[in-house]
């Protein structure tokens, strides 16, 4: 994997959680909205991390299919 890959996959649930858990040490939120807003978080940052990864996915196999098209033209 890219560097430019791992930061954007690792960087957004990072920062999301580390603001949730200073709100949680500060004792800004406790409770239920602890659990919901903690809840949120794992699916916020899941999303992100599945939308860059399904971009990543997406755009290697379209320079797949593209190199396999050249080389198929290149036999002919």
């Amino acid at each position: 994997m890219k560097a430019e890959l791992v930061l954007k996959v690792v960087l957004p649930p990072l920062i999301i959680f580390a603001i949730l858990v200073a709100l949680t040490i500060c004792k800004v939120i406790s409770g239920w909205s602890m659990y919901i807003l903690w809840i949120l978080g794992f699916v916020i940052a899941n999303l992100l991390v599945t939308r860059v990864t399904a971009k990543w996915s997406y755009q290697r196999r379209k320079q797949l299919r593209l190199q396999e098209k050249k080389k198929g033209k290149k036999n002919e």
